[in-house]
């Protein structure tokens, strides 16, 4: 029960990780708001976890690629709450579609406005409700330092929010918060009902653990990046990807 008194908000938390992350800071007693972009998919959510005995979740729809949506967002919590304790900025754009020439600009700033100016945006407004001190934990990805094909937005917005992270850590040091990113590689989602088993496995042989990371994996780093045992941390990128970024090369590649 870390949690226990503590107020979270977990953005993109409908489904996949997010929720897996929400259902983590409820089990441990905190109050949680969850956001996702349509009031259906935050309402199913919350049922999700109302079924599963968490009655302190809150549901707080809003796209946070539009600033006024970010906005609302920040005043149902402030009239629900005094403070906010913790951020989890994970709502993000996958940013899937064509290779780095015939990317159109609307679609690149697309993916920048919901991963980067997004997280940005939201952070400041939860800062203003971290009175006394509080947590920030982005996720990022491992692509940002080693680049995967035809995804030049998604890598370009996951490389800023890395930045993003060291300049809030250093701004926001003073006022006791503390901001730090989590880096995955592969995560087991819904996505992946659409994958061949060849194509399974062949993710697999990428990852030197042999399996991908759960929603759980990622759930428990961001917890303890949120908890007093990291109460001296801020500023770092805790990559969680079952040592793919070890490596120079995958095991069948390696021959």
């Amino acid at each position: 029960m870390r949690f226990k008194s503590k107020t979270v908000l977990v953005t993109g938390a409908g489904q996949n990780t997010g929720l897996g992350i929400a259902a983590e800071f409820a089990a441990e007693g905190a109050t949680v708001f969850l956001n996702d972009r349509t009031a259906e998919a935050v309402g199913d959510a919350v049922a999700i976890l109302r079924r599963r005995g968490f009655k302190r979740v809150l549901g707080v729809p809003g796209d946070i690629g539009q600033a006024a949506d970010v906005d609302a967002i920040f005043r149902q919590i402030a009239a629900r709450t005094r403070r906010l304790d913790v951020l989890v900025n994970n709502a993000a754009h996958l940013g899937v579609g064509p290779g780095f020439m015939d990317t159109k600009l609307d679609f690149f700033v697309t993916v920048v406005q919901v991963n980067l100016v997004g997280t940005f945006h939201v952070s400041q407004q939860a800062a203003r409700l971290m009175k006394g001190g509080g947590a920030i934990i982005n996720i990022g990805s491992n692509v940002s330092t080693r680049a995967i094909h035809k995804r030049a937005a998604y890598l370009a917005s996951k490389g800023g929010v890395d930045a993003l992270t060291l300049s809030m850590a250093v701004d926001l040091g003073p006022l006791g918060i503390r901001v730090n990113t989590v880096a995955p590689g592969y995560i087991h989602t819904d996505r992946w009902a659409n994958l061949s088993p060849a194509d399974i496995r062949r993710r697999r042989t990428n990852v030197p653990l042999g399996r991908e990371a759960t929603a759980k994996d990622i759930a428990q780093a961001v917890l303890f990046l949120a908890s007093d045992a990291a109460a001296n941390i801020t500023g770092t990128r805790l990559v969680v990807d079952g040592g793919c970024s070890a490596q120079h090369m995958p095991a069948d590649i390696d021959v």
